[in-house]
């Protein structure tokens, strides 16, 4: 039987693509600090994953919108992912905080996004 409900598949992808890439690239920036020259085009990957994550949620969204609360949330989510990727580029700034803020926002929203895609299956149990 095919699953028809993976009405975030292609955010899911993405997410996970960007948690995997974030952790590297701060783990990197962590343990052999780069000449600044050298993070600008670390940041600017991310930024791109991170875009591409806002750019799929927003197309699954329009697919089916979600109430208000729930929408706020993943848009709150992916502001925080985004500013905390561009965080990372800053002189001086506190790498173990950016991550925090990273993942506090990043993994609740993979939850978030596989529970809406499970959705149909918890009604029916209800």
């Amino acid at each position: 039987m095919a699953i028809t409900n993976m009405r975030t598949l292609a955010t899911q992808v993405k997410l996970r693509r960007l948690i995997r890439a974030f952790g590297e690239a701060q783990d990197r920036l962590a343990t052999e600090p780069l000449e600044r020259k050298l993070v600008g085009p670390v940041v600017d990957r991310l930024i791109e994953l991170a875009a591409d994550v806002t750019h799929a949620w927003r197309r699954e969204a329009l697919l089916r919108p979600l109430e208000a609360p729930l929408e706020a949330y993943a848009a709150d989510s992916l502001r925080t992912m985004e500013l905390a990727v561009a965080g990372l580029a800053q002189a001086g700034a506190d790498l173990g905080l950016l991550r925090q803020d990273f993942e506090t926002a990043a993994l609740p929203l993979e939850v978030f996004l596989r529970g809406l895609d499970a959705e149909p299956a918890l009604q029916r149990s209800a």
